[in-house]
């Protein structure tokens, strides 16, 4: 704890003083003693002095006392001691009036003490409370770093925090994402995540970490609590967080966050590393895979193995794209930093996700977009592919937000072989955007002929442009002259496997009506349903439309 004026007026040497002024301010810190006979000695006071004057330098002015008890009340003194009688008779009545309303302690002392005998026994105080300060502060120091030598995580630098602060302690990354919380929160963890990531408070915590210091957070839903920003080379990494009442926090409390937060920030350095290590060694084996050619199956396996991927049993792979990177969404207000910091924090919810659905399987950050090798039973199944990819797409929503376009390949026992399961993914990520556009999610066997079709519009977007004109595009322009609906109705012809009764049963129409329309639309086209040739030009232009509709 500091010294306070109020432990001053407790020495022996100032058993003759008298408090004029500032009762309810002896709390007052005290940092320094020094002696003010000069008239501008508030020009030379950063704050928490205790100032030692006879009022020398004003004597007779009354106006020019008042002006020097102002300015060093204004320049936050601790205290002002004075001796009145010999230079001054005594202290203006409004300046005392002033020092009440401000807490700001005046003390007359006796005329016969020696400012040197008050300065050596006040300065001894000073100094022996910060030396015990000093070796508090060390050991809490000392406390926390050997968290760090011992290769101690996030969850032992809370508890060992909440230990010193005796408070529930939580710790957050920049993105208010939960890394680890100490026993005795006042609500669920799961609980304090949702809070975390309403726009409300990531909006309160980013406007009031903004000064870099410690601040008080109310928030609804949310328990009181201090909270530091966690900092290095002046950009916040995060927020180390003590559930309490308390408006201040002691000295104590104050060293325990701050040495609390050195060790986060240096904690967080180092989880920077290692994720960027992460991202390269895993990146280098995902490109190895994708390459395919004459990669041995045995390689690849005591790669993935290092790396925590499992291929032996074969994997389908989910590849993500970030539709604000890819240009199929504007990214609104985020900037190119701010695109790549969520990104990056996509990537980690995704990891930490996919790990514990099933651990033996990889996420890779590729280009802006997340390369997931999926093992384990999820694998084989593409229903759970696609519930997994509307859960990772959910994930993009509350990490940037981002929309999420999800491309799933089919699975692929032999490692050697998983190149064709990532291009399999690739072709299902670009047919799900060009039909859906942004968070889309296609599986490769839901591709078919797009495929094909697709790969011609990449090369030679005017051959797809002929077949829907040789097609369809002469049925579309006589709907849009008659209000029909044939076009609509060859559609759900095909998706029914050409059944005139629940073609007729969807669109509410008698089963003569569905074939009057399908005769029209071979007397329009020229092409039939009902021969094997037409009807496969017709599906094809229908895709065809799909793709330049979309």
């Amino acid at each position: 704890m500091p010294v306070t004026v109020e432990q001053i007026l407790q020495l022996p040497v100032l058993k003759d003083a008298r408090l004029l002024a500032g009762d309810d301010g002896l709390d007052r810190r005290v940092s320094s003693v020094t002696v003010g006979e000069v008239p501008d000695i508030a020009d030379w006071l950063s704050g928490g002095e205790m100032v030692l004057s006879t009022m020398f330098a004003v004597k007779g002015d009354l106006d020019r006392q008042r002006e020097f008890c102002r300015r060093v009340m204004m320049a936050g003194a601790a205290a002002l001691f004075v001796k009145t009688t010999r230079f001054v008779e005594n202290i203006p009545a409004d300046i005392i009036e002033l020092a009440e309303k401000r807490k700001f302690p005046i003390v007359e002392v006796p005329q016969g003490l020696r400012w040197t005998r008050l300065m050596q026994d006040a300065t001894e105080v000073i100094i022996n409370r910060q030396a015990s300060q000093l070796e508090q502060s060390q050991a809490i120091h000392r406390s926390l770093l050997g968290i760090v030598i011992r290769g101690g995580g996030w969850q032992d630098l809370v508890e060992e925090a909440s230990r010193l602060l005796e408070k529930p302690v939580f710790v957050v990354d920049v993105s208010l994402e939960l890394l680890a919380a100490s026993a005795g929160l006042p609500l669920a963890k799961q609980a304090l995540t949702d809070h975390l990531r309403r726009t409300e408070i990531r909006s309160a915590f980013a406007a009031l970490g903004m000064a870099e210091k410690l601040f008080r957070l109310d928030e609804e839903g949310l328990p009181a609590m201090l909270a530091l920003p966690i900092v290095a080379s002046h950009k916040r990494l995060g927020y180390l967080c003590a559930v309490t009442d308390e408006t201040e926090p002691s000295s104590m409390e104050t060293l325990v966050l701050e040495h609390s937060a050195t060790i986060a920030a240096l904690e967080m350095a180092q989880d920077r590393v290692r994720f960027e290590t992460e991202v390269r060694l895993k990146g280098d084996f995902v490109d190895d895979v994708i390459a395919g050619g004459d990669r041995a199956a045995d390689s690849l396996l005591r790669r993935g193995a290092f790396l925590g991927c499992d291929l032996s049993q074969g994997s389908a792979v989910l590849l993500l794209g970030v539709d604000e990177f890819g240009g199929t969404l504007p990214r609104k207000n985020l900037g190119e930093a701010e695109l790549e910091a969520a990104i990056e924090r996509f990537f980690s919810q995704v990891t930490r996700y996919v790990s514990a659905k099933e651990p033996s399987s990889l996420a890779s950050l590729k280009s802006g977009q997340v390369v997931v090798f999926v093992c384990g039973r999820t694998a084989r199944d593409p229903e759970a592919l696609r519930k997994l990819g509307i859960v990772i797409q959910d994930l993009g929503r509350s990490a940037g937000p981002l929309s999420v376009s999800v491309g799933i390949s089919g699975h692929v026992g032999d490692p050697g072989q998983m190149d064709r399961g990532y291009q399999e993914a690739l072709v299902a990520l670009k047919v799900a955007r060009k039909l859906q556009g942004a968070g889309a999610l296609l599986h490769f066997q839901d591709v078919g002929t797009y495929r094909l079709l697709l790969d011609i519009w990449e090369r030679d977007p005017a051959q797809i442009r002929a077949l829907y004109e040789e097609t369809i595009g002469p049925v579309d322009r006589y709907d849009q002259a008659n209000n029909t609906q044939l076009v609509q109705t060859l559609g759900v012809f095909f998706k029914h496997d050409e059944s005139l009764t629940r073609t007729a049963a969807e669109l509410y129409a008698h089963r003569h009506t569905i074939r009057y329309r399908l005769e029209k639309i071979a007397e329009i086209s020229g092409l039939s349903v009902f021969q094997t040739e037409h009807k496969e030009r017709l599906g094809l232009g229908l895709k065809a439309r799909s793709l330049l509709t979309s």
